[in-house]
């Protein structure tokens, strides 16, 4: 260990070591609060302190692990989504602001006074259903996944944030909802095909929540052809997808007989989340 490392010394050793990372300063932040059990803030409050043996161990292995391109989520063990404070393990996709495009459309395509049953397909983390369940009180929301530990994270996620009308059902897409059981369903499926090449630090998460056959439209279009026979009329069905993939869920959602399909953009003005009503969309009775 380097004689009497302070605070702002290990930052500044932190943030070279990461100078790959396009927020290696945020990164040696949150590191090293999560090494010395601090807030953020704290550590800017006293930028002397001396890290002790045990510390700058803790510290120096973080770094390490960042450095080999460990999600710092994974790290912490914790993520932002819709401003909601997530739980995070490797068993699960991490949350990405993307994915709020998703809560967004649906939230803005259902009338904001009427109640609905929404299955979050696999849910992962939890983040679109405790979303879901954060933003419209009224809302009773299903979350699935095939994986039971991702399930028992989201379950976590949800008992931790007090949302009370989320239930959890271990299954393989739409298979745990009854036949016209629900109203919306949302999901952030897998979409990346099989040998395509991905950012290194996708390579820590779970590879059954990125990757999927047919260049990355199979789990899409398994979701979009059963949609139907678990929708009421009118049901809404909201996924996210590619980039390049906009044209290919719109045919999926067609050939399925949906109606009023749309497509969103997100941030960066790319193809991200689509959109489809089964039956006349519910704001045409309103």
């Amino acid at each position: 260990m380097p004689t009497a490392l302070t605070v702002a010394a290990a930052l500044r050793t932190a943030t070279r070591r990461l100078e790959t990372s396009d927020s290696a300063r945020l990164d040696a932040e949150l590191l090293l609060a999560l090494a010395l059990a601090v807030s953020r803030t704290q550590l800017f409050s006293d930028p002397d302190r001396a890290l002790d043996e045990r510390e700058y161990r803790r510290f120096d292995a973080l770094v390490t692990a960042r450095a080999a391109a460990m999600p710092v989520a994974y790290l912490t063990g914790a993520a932002e989504f819709w401003s909601l404070p997530l739980a995070v393990t490797p068993d699960v996709l991490i949350p990405r602001a993307d994915t709020e495009l998703v809560v967004a459309t649906a939230l803005a395509l259902w009338p904001a006074a009427a109640p609905a049953t929404v299955l979050d397909l696999g849910t992962g983390s939890g983040a679109i259903a405790a979303a879901m369940a954060h933003a419209r009180p009224q809302f009773t929301v299903v979350a699935s996944d095939r994986s039971r530990a991702a399930l028992a994270v989201a379950g976590a996620n949800f008992a931790r944030l007090g949302l009370a009308r989320v239930a959890c059902f271990c299954g393989d897409w739409l298979a745990p909802v009854a036949t016209a059981g629900c109203d919306v369903i949302v999901a952030n499926p897998p979409y990346v095909g099989r040998g395509e090449e991905i950012d290194r630090a996708v390579s820590y998460e779970p590879a059954a929540a990125v990757f999927a056959a047919a260049d990355g439209l199979a789990d899409l279009g398994a979701i979009v052809a059963a949609a139907p026979r678990c929708l009421r009329r009118p049901g809404l069905v909201v996924v996210e997808h590619g980039h390049a993939q906009g044209a290919a869920v719109r045919g999926l959602l067609l050939s399925a007989g949906f109606d009023a399909i749309a497509t969103r953009r997100d941030l960066a003005g790319h193809e991200r989340v689509s959109s489809g009503w089964w039956g006349e969309p519910l704001a045409a009775h309103n």
